[in-house]
């Protein structure tokens, strides 16, 4: 009888161990969530192999939304549609274009790792890509 009931009490705390862990992530998921839909953000730095190209984006305007849509802007340009998600994780954010993104914006689609965050309002991320390094940082407006 002990054991049955041991085994019982054991089966639970399992079960809600798990639980636990499930609903802590699922906290994390809805920070990153919040976090990056809430506000407008631009590029503050972009380099490519350690070339600074952060005047490529000048102008160009983030917006990301709870349902997993993005979009670009910059006046006199079309809106640029796309998806983006973040994993708390694995400490990712993946961006995505929808249509295909005129130059500077193709590099910043697929999945960076998260490098830096100050506060709610700045990021820093890094990527490789057949061996080039990049570096970006996002800044709410």
């Amino acid at each position: 009888m002990k054991w049955k009931f041991l085994s019982i009490a054991l089966i639970v705390f399992f079960v809600a161990a798990t639980s636990c862990n499930k609903a802590i992530e699922a906290i994390k998921e809805q920070a990153v969530v919040d976090a990056i839909t809430d506000g407008i953000w631009t590029v503050t730095k972009f380099s490519e192999a350690g070339t600074n190209k952060t005047t490529d984006y000048a102008g160009w305007e983030f917006q990301y939304y709870n349902n997993g849509t993005s979009v670009s802007r910059k006046t006199g340009q079309t809106d640029v549609q796309g998806t983006w998600s973040g994993n708390a994780a694995d400490r990712t954010f993946t961006a995505t274009f929808t249509v295909t993104p005129p130059v500077p914006l193709d590099k910043l689609a697929g999945v960076w790792t998260v490098t830096r965050v100050d506060a709610i309002n700045k990021a820093s991320y890094e990527r490789t890509v057949a061996g080039v390094i990049y570096e970006l940082e996002l800044t709410k407006k």
